[in-house]
């Protein structure tokens, strides 16, 4: 196959392809091959999230040498060697279904964990300063006197660092979730203040909880336990944590359970007003997901919908994990498929735009995958799991075949042509006003080949050179500021 760039030029004027967003009937990825992040160091409770610099980070921990560590993925599409975050010898709580936390803001990363010893450990922070390639010194976040806090979460905004964690009566019961808040960069913590006890009920003793703050709202989810009923709330500080004089419900599912079920709630803010919280919880007897978005000015609930229609066949449904960009959303969980597989729901509208039938096996092969996390970056979903047929963590990234598209009013066009191509691609952009755009190509791992920024421009036509390029599959992604739109070539 023989092209020219004359010929390139002359239909490239013809072709220009309106691209909208389409909302499909089943969902369908492009999902990459699981690459190990690290072997032979555990891989309990796996977290990951997006660096500065565009680039997936892994956390997890080592059951066996109790030991934190952190990990990056690479330009040749393999993850760095980990860093250890505990000094030698300073062991980490560690559980499978819960563990420490990171957060990151600009090129700052936040990692919050828990020594190791039910009456003695306590919890701290690392920072990294330059995208997780290095880690400052441990911090002490708590300041109480004996070492029931546990299960540590973190949040950040403009430098200020919240970590949520529970604490109890001095003969460690009556558990309860407080607050310790850093303004100087996680560099000194205040004294945690309490955030739970405004519901009347003690907290669920060994489930998760999860923080997330903006400008206006710093918030506080965890299962609340009243009386064995077991179910979602929130709590809400208005003035920048120094109290919390609000609470609300995602989750009035009344599940009534005589034992704590070590799952705990996942939230992001989904605009300024709006957050989505997802969990499991049980509808007659069957094991459920739901997300619900929430609008914290009405201070209402704004969509109530299931993750996954489970039934009394997959009781194993557990742990969902949701991503946020914009009003796009990605939730992961563990459910049975071959064996124990990790499962995608997503949505490009909101909670209005789920469909509980649209589900997407991730694994699906033999053998246990599970406790996954996600998040997104562009285009893509990233997500880790927990292999325990190798003992590995694994990872993974997604692209829906609708796009995962943010879908306004701007009008965002984009062409390629030729498409089969065997030595370069023309990309044509027009955009309904002049704007910021920026160009990236991708191949079918993930891997950036191509990117470039085109400025104040309505129209725009480049030419890429392929030759040396592998033969497969590659994503044109075409980001403004108000819009993303995505287009499949194939190198030949």
């Amino acid at each position: 196959m023989i092209h020219n760039k004359k010929n390139v030029m002359k239909y490239i004027l013809t072709i220009l392809l309106t691209v909208n967003s389409i909302l499909a009937s089943a969902q369908s990825f492009i999902a990459s091959d699981p690459i190990t992040v690290a072997s032979g160091l555990g891989y309990y409770h796996p977290q990951i999230e997006i660096t500065n610099d565009d680039k997936p980070i892994v956390l997890w921990a080592n059951s066996s040498d109790k030991n934190l560590y952190v990990s990056k993925l690479g330009v040749n599409n393999s993850f760095s060697t980990p860093i250890q975050l505990n000094p030698m010898g300073f062991d980490v709580q560690t559980f499978d279904w819960s563990g420490a936390d990171l957060a990151i803001e600009n090129s700052n990363v936040y990692v919050v964990f828990r020594s190791l010893g039910y009456e003695t450990g306590h919890v701290y922070l690392v920072k990294s300063t330059d995208n997780g390639l290095t880690f400052g010194d441990t911090v002490r976040v708590d300041n109480l006197s004996s070492g029931y806090g546990q299960y540590p979460d973190v949040a950040v905004l403009n430098d200020t660092v919240w970590v949520t964690f529970m604490d109890h009566d001095a003969s460690g019961l009556n558990p309860q979730y407080v607050v310790a808040k850093s303004i100087d960069g996680g560099s000194t913590f205040l004294p945690e203040i309490v955030a739970g006890e405004i519901l009347g009920n003690e907290a669920c003793d060994c489930c998760q909880p999860e923080i997330i703050v903006n400008n206006d709202y710093v918030i506080v989810y965890f299962r609340n336990n009243d009386n064995n009923i077991r179910d979602i709330k929130g709590v809400v500080s208005y003035d920048r944590g120094e109290t919390f004089t609000d609470f609300f419900s995602v989750d009035d599912h009344l599940w009534q359970i005589n034992g704590c079920p070590s799952t705990g709630p996942d939230s992001r803010f989904i605009n300024d007003s709006s957050s989505v919280t997802v969990y499991k919880t049980t509808e007659n007897g069957d094991a459920k997901l739901f997300i619900n978005q929430y609008n914290h000015n009405s201070n209402s609930s704004i969509g109530l919908k299931r993750v996954y229609d489970s039934n009394s066949s997959n009781l194993s449904v557990n742990y969902p994990q949701v991503a946020v960009k914009n009003n796009v959303f990605g939730v992961v969980w563990e459910g049975q498929g071959e064996s124990r597989d990790v499962f995608i729901n997503y949505s490009e509208n909101g909670v209005a735009g789920l469909n509980a039938d649209n589900v997407y096996n991730i694994t699906n092969i033999l053998g246990n995958q599970v406790k996954p996390d996600i998040a997104i970056s562009a285009s893509r979903f990233h997500v880790v799991y927990a292999d325990q047929s190798s003992f590995n963590l694994k990872y993974v990234s997604l692209e829906s075949t609708t796009s995962i598209t943010e879908v306004k009013n701007q009008q965002l066009e984009l062409a390629t042509y030729p498409n089969p191509t065997t030595d370069f691609i023309a990309v044509s952009i027009k955009t309904e006003r002049k704007d910021l755009v920026a160009i990236r190509i991708i191949n079918s791992l993930g891997q950036e080949v191509y990117s470039t920024l085109v400025k104040n421009q309505n129209k725009y036509l480049i030419t890429v050179d392929m030759k040396k390029w592998n033969a497969g599959i590659y994503y044109v992604l075409i980001e403004s500021s108000n819009k993303v739109i995505s287009k499949k070539i194939v190198k030949e």
